[in-house]
């Protein structure tokens, strides 16, 4: 099975720049952006773009998809109709492999669901891929723990890199995994390029394992300064983002996603749990003080 003409949904995002950068970068990818029309996302010249209206509906979905080997759908797992539409479209367009928009946790483990509720719409649309293994259509879900780079950089971690100022939810010594979003494009690379080593399964990758007390060091470490410790529980911040979420407040994904993250082990560190293979798709692990390093200092 070659797999070597890619059209991704959402190739403007955070993830889909890198995952773009790195299929460009491995050469002998043919690469397509589809877009909603009137975007005004811009692309390397390499990229070809493809629009289509808003609603993406069913006959341009299958136009975009004629003759793609594989599509990487990055779209937030909000509208499922719409999500599971999209892969029932490249199916039936005779699409070889489908990545959906997991890049995140562990949603085949149902205590992470329990967990983080809001996951549970990237299981159910993986759940429908399953349904298209009988059509010919494999599929690959990528668990890459937390955006490592990305989440220092913009504080989602709970690392406020200009106060010096860091939230410690419960203990701080719960592990959990993490990749950096160039790694991430790494691990869709080698997806593609190990075709029948990855089909219909979840693939764990990781370049760290750590806990919030292990990268509070290397950042204070990094930085040169002693940092300032709010406390927070896991219980509470997971509330709280719940009661947000179900009156529409998107401000509560980040208290529902971090009050999972650092709850603890088995669910949140699938190093344990789960075979990484970081080797069959070429990602590394690094010590976190080097990693942690590399991405403050850029």
């Amino acid at each position: 099975m070659s797999l070597k003409n890619v059209i991704i949904i959402g190739a403007s995002g955070n993830a889909g720049k890198p995952i773009v950068d790195a299929l460009l970068k491995a050469d002998g990818f043919t690469v397509t952006a589809l877009t909603r029309k009137g975007s005004s996302s811009s692309f390397p010249s390499e990229v070809k773009v493809q629009s289509i209206d808003d609603s993406y509906p069913q006959d341009q979905l299958l136009a975009a998809f004629k003759g793609q080997d594989a599509v990487i759908s990055l779209l937030p797992p909000v509208d499922l109709k719409q999500l599971n539409s999209i892969a029932d479209a490249a199916a039936q367009a005779g699409v070889k492999r489908f990545i959906p928009p997991e890049f995140g946790s562990d949603t085949a483990a149902p205590e992470v669901i329990q967990l983080i509720p809001m996951f549970g719409g990237k299981a159910a649309v993986t759940n429908h891929l399953k349904t298209k293994e009988s059509s010919g259509m494999s599929w690959t879900a990528v668990v890459n723990g937390a955006f490592f780079d990305w989440g220092i950089l913009t504080g989602f971690l709970g690392f406020d890199l200009q106060s010096s100022t860091a939230t410690i939810y419960d203990s701080g010594d719960t592990q959990a995994n993490a990749t950096t979003l160039a790694d991430v494009g790494q691990a869709v690379v080698g997806i593609l390029s190990n075709p029948d080593e990855t089909a219909n399964r979840y693939v764990y990758v990781q370049n760290v394992c750590f806990t919030q007390n292990q990268l509070l060091a290397a950042i204070e470490k990094s930085t040169g300064k002693k940092w300032s410790v709010n406390k927070r529980q896991c219980a509470e911040a997971s509330q709280t983002g719940g009661m947000k979420l179900s009156k529409g407040d998107m401000s509560g994904v980040p208290d529902m996603i971090l009050g999972g993250l650092y709850v603890g082990e088995p669910a949140n560190n699938y190093a344990k749990t789960r075979k990484l293979d970081n080797d069959l798709v070429g990602v590394k692990e690094y010590p976190l003080e080097e990693i942690a390093d590399k991405v403050i200092k850029g």
